[in-house]
């Protein structure tokens, strides 16, 4: 993957940086071109579609919209969040940068959020040298400085994909995450439970924050997301395969009432649960979500 992707890098369209405070919120919807973002100062939160998904501390790097097209949420926000009660107020900035849109299949490996948490900034040399002269790049409005700045933005992407494929490959060649492994299977023993991301972390023995970070990083998508992925996978089986009302559909794959597992069986399949129960006996092949891993 590093050879291709230092052929065929995106180019580099613009990079500023945001002072921020509690409530600044960059949306990055869909059809924008992929960006990557550091967080300098204070700790902002990456929403999906409205989902809280994951918390970004100082020195944190996040690329968004690089991985496959048809896998990205319809909208992504990087929100300013308030230090935590107690806490003096804190300055806080969060470094942007946008880029062309990568070529078919170049980057289609990655996932739609890349993080790096800022230890494994911290421990990529090059890629923290990049970051810093960035910053003081920035730092300074003179048009030489601005042409600088622009000049890094390849150089930063090389140095952040390096980087995710070293720990990709990190975590390849060892086991997968036991504590993931272990909410995955909850998820797939249990997938009516009324899961909550705090329920989850706590049977895994980590916090919510950490939880977040480590499924992300071993699935590409958030907890409460695959969740929904596997319930709509679930119920898309028993619609094509079984006899059950729409109700105890519902309620086997976690919903309170027909109409709010129809309205989410819509929204994920583009297709009312009885429509997509007819149309699947009448063509003899069910629907089909992309699937979800199988707990290890």
């Amino acid at each position: 993957m590093a050879d291709d992707v230092e052929r065929q890098l995106p180019r580099g369209v613009a990079v500023s940086r945001h002072p921020a405070h509690p409530g600044t919120h960059f949306r990055v919807g869909a059809g924008d071109p992929p960006s990557l973002h550091v967080v300098v100062q204070g700790s902002f939160r990456l929403s999906q579609d409205g989902e809280r998904v994951l918390p970004l501390d100082p020195g944190d790097l996040v690329l968004l919209g690089f991985g496959p097209r048809g896998g990205a949420p319809c909208e992504q926000s990087l929100r300013c969040v308030a230090p935590p009660p107690g806490a003096a107020p804190a300055p806080a900035e969060l470094l942007s940068a946008t880029y062309t849109a990568a070529p078919v299949g170049a980057l289609a490996s990655l996932a739609p959020v890349v993080h790096l948490a800022a230890g494994e900034v911290r421990c990529a040399p090059g890629l923290s040298a990049v970051v810093s002269l960035l910053r003081a790049a920035l730092a300074d409005p003179s048009p030489g400085q601005a042409r600088l700045a622009r000049s890094l933005l390849e150089p930063l992407l090389a140095y952040a994909l390096h980087c995710h494929e070293r720990a990709r490959t990190g975590r390849a060649a060892g086991a997968f995450d036991r504590r993931v492994a272990r909410v995955l299977r909850l998820m797939q023993e249990k997938p009516a439970e009324r899961w909550t991301l705090e329920a989850l972390a706590k049977a895994a023995g980590l916090s919510r924050a950490a939880l977040a970070r480590r499924f992300l990083a071993e699935l590409g998508v958030p907890p409460l997301r695959y969740l929904a992925e596997l319930r709509m996978q679930r119920a898309a089986e028993l619609l094509a395969e079984g006899d059950g009302s729409l109700a105890a559909v519902a309620a086997e794959v976690g919903y309170d009432s027909e109409f709010a597992f129809s309205r989410a069986f819509k929204r994920h399949t583009g297709e009312a649960p009885g429509a997509f129960r007819r149309r699947s006996r009448s063509e003899g092949a069910a629907f089909r979500l992309p699937p979800v891993r199988a707990a290890a």
